[in-house]
């Protein structure tokens, strides 16, 4: 039987702090060389490009694309498939093809709208628990939307965060954001007036935003030990982070080889000569697995550059589906019985 599990019945089966275990245990398997992934691919519809509400992410002379990504987690028991499109009319469509790498069998069939929220939120806080300065309290936060309210309240699960520096452009929408997540919270979330008001005593500092072109300006940065979570742009054609922060920082991604075939942050840097390959330090499974440091004795800066992987997607779908067996959540069906042929 194969488990259908819709957005709304995802809803309350894990908490944020299951998120984050479920990641760090899929990142550590695959650092330690127990499990494999490979990088997203991009698939480009070809067409017109139409006015892009995003950001000006689709690649010029497209007008949409369809992407996957997997990875294969014996040690949680799962392998599967993350297929969506992007840029269509029917917006973001997703959906997760999960496998049991014990039978083999297809185990589930997965919305991932909701779960992306809170693994998304759950990658930006593994980062900062490997990679902030300790006893970080303040956070500049760049974006104030759905996914910006995940990634505050991971990042309170990892750091105690006791005020949050927010930004966006639009300032109704701002200060909205700071009074609710105020409540929420019981923290001191505060309307930024600038990017550079947003930065000011920072500790952590998470970018969750579309734009195509860098959010703050690297001279406004505290000259102080702090942590950049970079979670929103993840194409080779733009950055949230601008170069001279890249280039003072100690850096890392999610993953190596979709971190150099996607992050704009590193890419452009890249080709232009001020960095080669080596200035990525590393990516989350080495980290988790133990296999390289994090912030170093006289480490200043450090950066993330997230653009989300199949192991996040398999390591989540593999608990959830656990959970959702447990507590009885989901739709069963069955295919027919494989035709057999006969020669």
């Amino acid at each position: 039987m194969v488990l259908f599990i819709r957005n709304h019945e995802l809803r309350g089966l894990m908490d944020i702090g299951e998120y984050i275990d479920a990641v760090e245990d899929g990142y550590r398997e695959i650092g330690a060389g127990d499990g494999a992934a490979f990088p997203r691919e991009n698939l480009w519809i070809p067409g017109e490009k139409q006015d892009d509400h995003r950001g000006g992410h689709l690649r010029p002379g497209s007008r949409a694309s369809f992407k996957f990504k997997g990875a294969l987690l014996p040690g949680l028991g799962g392998a599967g498939l993350n297929a969506y499109t992007a840029g269509l009319p029917q917006g973001l469509e997703t959906f997760m093809f999960l496998f049991d790498t014990d039978s083999g069998a297809l185990a589930a069939v997965m919305e991932v709208l909701y779960f992306d929220w809170l693994k998304t939120a759950a990658v930006g806080a593994l980062a900062a628990r490997y990679l902030a300065p300790p006893d970080s309290a303040t956070l500049a936060l760049f974006g104030t939307g759905r996914h910006a309210r995940s990634q505050l309240y991971a990042l309170t699960k990892v750091a105690t965060i006791e005020r949050v520096q927010a930004y966006s452009r639009d300032e109704q929408k701002r200060r909205a954001f700071c009074e609710r997540m105020s409540s929420e919270l019981g923290v001191d979330v505060i309307p930024a007036s600038s990017p550079a008001a947003a930065l000011r005593d920072a500790d952590i500092v998470t970018t969750i935003t579309i734009s195509p072109t860098p959010v703050f300006d690297g001279a406004d940065l505290p000259d102080r030990p702090l942590h950049i979570n970079a979670m929103g742009a993840h194409y080779p054609w733009v950055r949230e982070i601008d170069q001279r922060t890249v280039v003072s920082s100690r850096v890392f991604v999610d993953e190596m080889a979709q971190g150099w075939a996607e992050e704009g942050e590193i890419i452009l840097p890249l080709e232009a000569g001020v960095i080669d390959k080596s200035h990525v330090v590393g990516d989350l499974g080495a980290l988790a697995a133990g296999k390289v440091a994090g912030r170093e004795p006289d480490t200043r800066w450090t950066l993330f550059l997230s653009g989300g992987t199949g192991v996040e997607d398999v390591a989540v779908a593999s608990r959830l589906y656990q959970k959702a067996l447990q507590k009885g959540v989901g739709t069963e069906f069955q295919f027919n019985q494989p035709y057999r042929y006969e020669l």
